[in-house]
């Protein structure tokens, strides 16, 4: 008998916790989805959709809000309209690496065709096929590109597809349009003036989630993935369908209803239903009380809104102990309202309680998971450096290894070309050095401080590692340019001044 098993005392539907999991409803971003209902509007109205800029930090739900939205329109076109046809287009720019309009153009025309990426063609020639494939298909052709701040300052396709109409690139019954997204709020500054005036009808900014906020999301997640866990509408009301269209109601160890899904966002592809709408509330219920058998239940807690209609439910779990949703909804509220991060500090948690066959998930497993996804962060930020960047973390590794940290600049630069002439590589200029140690900073990975120079002199900086020494070599040594460094033996070997 293996150690596999198709289920789990504490999971139920897990996958409603992982990052390409997305919502139908989105209850705290309501003023937002407004926002971007008016954009595409005209769409339905025959006249093509505006042009929207969705921006904000990253876990704010601009990609489900986008997904949702449009998979609204989809449905108009499809039962409710005799006229509009409509083709959407998503493509996740950082994920495909499209950092130059020719690959953004190249990628495009293999989403709306079906057809491999053309290849070793000049710009001009691929962006002429991706209007072909428009002038083909005819119509409202939506196209959301996703990170689109990985394009750079490469603006052309930027400026060309929302004048694609006014300068004959396509005929007139087709209406292009584009829904940008980006996480970088000052990358639309630094466009041309032209990109964008003629970029950006409309845009709409979407601001971090409070802690409260942070609590609903986490509860209605928590009410599908997590075992003897629920959401029950306070006046004893049905709840809606599933917001993600499950035929089967979800296994649990008790009587559960599933709720309605909840508002994060993420930066894939998917094709969710159309929004549910939930059950209303009569005018004149202003207060309503449980039924007798939730009032007794020791698990009762505070109503909250899972949907647009106004409905409240009642959150009870007897997996769940009643401070692990507060204490996540902080710590994500705190760093950056990120409410992706907030989720996946809850998985993480489950996982832990799991894994230690333990019965319920804890404030002690939730602050565990937030130092396992924290650290999982970092080593991925380190991996992903350039090998200017391995090299300025190598040279502060050696030090801190040799017991020199905290260590000023100079000392880490002389370090860093005693490894870049060990291994062959190029050696930068001591300011440009620099800017890689504070980029270290900028991560969580090193720590700088200012510190007085002395009496000759201004104010310098002085840096350590803010990972473990252990981790940093394990990162760097999975490196080829120095993967054979003996960190201790440099540090040790150099004099300080």
């Amino acid at each position: 008998m293996t150690q596999f098993s198709e289920t789990s005392p504490i999971f139920k539907r897990e996958e409603v916790l992982r990052e390409e999991h997305y919502p139908d409803e989105l209850p705290e971003r309501k003023g937002e989805m407004d926002d971007l209902h008016m954009s595409l509007a005209p769409a339905a109205r025959g006249v093509g959709a505006n042009n929207v800029f969705l921006h904000g930090k990253a876990g704010q739900g601009k990609t489900a809000a986008a997904q949702a939205k449009l998979s609204e329109l989809q449905q108009h076109a499809e039962e409710e309209s005799d006229h509009l046809n409509l083709t959407t287009c998503y493509v996740s720019c950082e994920s495909h690496d499209l950092s130059t309009s020719y690959k953004a153009a190249s990628r495009i025309y293999q989403e709306l065709t079906g057809e491999t990426r053309p290849t070793g063609y000049a710009t001009d020639v691929v962006m002429d096929m991706m209007f072909e494939a428009m002038n083909d298909i005819g119509g409202t052709i939506i196209i959301v590109l996703d990170e689109i701040d990985t394009l750079g300052d490469d603006d052309r396709i930027l400026y060309s597809l929302p004048r694609a109409r006014a300068q004959g690139y396509v005929g007139d019954h087709v209406f292009p349009s584009i829904i940008g997204i980006s996480n970088d709020l000052q990358w639309r500054d630094n466009l041309s003036p032209k990109v964008k005036s003629s970029l950006y009808d409309d845009s709409v900014l979407f601001s971090p989630y409070d802690a409260t906020q942070l609590q609903q999301i986490l509860r209605r997640r928590a009410a599908k993935a997590f075992r003897d866990t629920e959401l029950v509408p306070v006046d004893g009301a049905a709840l809606p369908p599933d917001a993600d269209g499950d035929s089967e109601p979800a296994e649990s160890s008790t009587p559960s209803q599933t709720a309605p899904d909840d508002d994060t966002a993420e930066e894939q592809q998917t094709h969710d239903e159309t929004p549910v709408e939930g059950p209303t509330v009569s005018e004149d219920s202003e207060t309503e009380e449980l039924t007798d058998e939730q009032s007794d239940s020791p698990l009762a807690g505070t109503p909250i809104q899972v949907d647009n209609s106004g409905q409240e439910y009642i959150f009870r779990s007897g997996i769940l102990t009643d401070d692990v949703i507060p204490l996540i909804a902080a710590l994500s509220a705190q760093d950056t309202g990120d409410a992706r991060q907030a989720i996946k500090y809850l998985r993480k948690a489950g996982e832990l309680a799991d894994k230690s066959d333990e019965p319920m998930v804890t404030a002690e497993h939730a602050r565990e998971a937030q130092a396992l996804v924290e650290r999982e962060a970092v080593v991925e930020a380190m991996r992903e450096m350039t090998t200017q960047a391995h090299l300025a973390l190598a040279a502060l590794t050696a030090l801190e290894l040799s017991g020199d940290a905290p260590v000023r600049a100079k000392p880490i630069y002389g370090v860093y070309k005693s490894i870049a002439s060990e291994v062959d590589a190029d050696k930068l200029g001591q300011r440009r050095f620099k800017d890689h140690l504070r980029e270290l900073d900028m991560q969580g990975i090193a720590d700088g401080e200012k510190v007085a120079a002395g009496s000759i002199g201004g104010p310098a900086w002085q840096y350590q590692l803010q990972v473990d020494t252990e981790i940093a070599v394990e990162v760097l040594k999975d490196t080829t340019r120095v993967a054979n460094i003996n960190f201790k033996t440099i540090g040790d070997d150099r004099s300080l001044p």
